[in-house]
């Protein structure tokens, strides 16, 4: 049992890891962030399991061949998403666009990942050598892949103001999950050739979904120039600060400088301040192309707390 958690534990720290990392510019509260990757790991794997129950697939019409390959997806892809879409509709002022929409659904889909393996692999036993490096390196990013779809839609519908473009792109990508991971189980069941396949599919989703993210980075920042340039002009920041919040190797450079010179509390009010000017170009484009969830009067508060911060340092 012991030897099973490790095994499912250890790798998903790396994956997370990698997803903060990818998140570069305008981290996610850490809160949400807990809330969905264990809402991946314990109520969907639950909910879950009761719904694959061999009684309850046969009452729905599934028969135990076609199980694995279509009602597993069609079970667990919406039980995952639901907190997706409980951030998108709950928390639209922590959802900025597709690079959040891809954070948050991953996590969603590693917290599931794990708490499956773990109970795979403990209901194996001893024999879980191939196992592993089947389901926690070849497919290890499987099921953040398919719920990253659907983050990547609700973050393309961010700022959508055609109604019927949002009610076709919610399902539409629901399907394409399922889609793909139906895929998956069906090429996976041929062994060698379908393995082979499997991996070629996913490993390509997975790129696919990086490549996405790239392109989400270098829009951020683009509203980062936009809006923060303004700033300067004002007086409200210097160009130092503003090359470095602009860039997120700076960012880094900047923050250990503050952790050597005065030690914790330095590093965090460097944080802190980095944050607040990323989302005070966020709140000030969102407020340009018209997004009804922002509001005029959320400025003065955010300002107010930049200069907060930047006295305490």
């Amino acid at each position: 049992m012991w030897l099973a958690i490790i095994l499912t534990v250890l790798p998903t720290l790396l994956y997370v890891t990698f997803l903060w990392w990818l998140d570069r510019y305008e981290k996610e509260p850490w809160p949400l962030l807990l809330a969905v990757f264990v809402w991946g790991a314990v109520p969907a794997v639950a909910l879950a399991l009761l719904a694959e129950l061999p009684n309850t697939a046969s009452t729905l019409g599934f028969d135990r061949g076609s199980q694995p390959v279509w009602y597993a997806p069609l079970v667990e892809e919406p039980l995952k998403a639901l907190a997706l879409f409980g951030i998108y509709m709950f928390f639209r002022y922590e959802f900025d666009g597709v690079l959040d929409g891809i954070i948050y659904g991953a996590l969603i889909g590693f917290g599931f990942a794990m708490t499956e393996n773990a109970i795979y692999f403990a209901s194996r036993g001893g024999s879980i050598t191939s196992l592993l490096w089947l389901r926690v390196v070849l497919f290890g990013f499987n099921h953040a892949f398919y719920t990253s779809i659907i983050g990547v839609a609700l973050g393309m519908i961010r700022y959508e103001r055609r109604r019927w473009v949002v009610i076709v792109m919610q399902p539409l990508s629901l399907v394409l999950a399922v889609v793909f991971h139906a895929l998956h189980n069906m090429t996976i069941s041929y062994r060698f050739p379908g393995v082979l396949i499997a991996w070629l599919i996913s490993s390509g989703g997975v790129l696919i979904v990086v490549l996405v993210a790239v392109i989400a980075w270098r829009k951020e920042r683009y509203w980062i120039d936009l809006e923060l340039i303004e700033e300067i002009h004002c007086g409200f920041i210097d160009q130092a600060t503003y090359q470095t919040v602009r860039s997120s190797r700076r960012r880094v450079q900047s923050q250990w400088h503050a952790l050597f010179r005065g030690g914790w509390r330095a590093l965090q009010l460097v944080r802190t301040r980095h944050h607040l000017l990323t989302e005070l170009a966020f709140l000030k484009y969102q407020l340009r192309i018209g997004d009804v969830h922002c509001r005029p009067a959320d400025l003065y508060p955010l300002r107010r707390r930049i200069l907060e911060v930047h006295e305490d340092y």
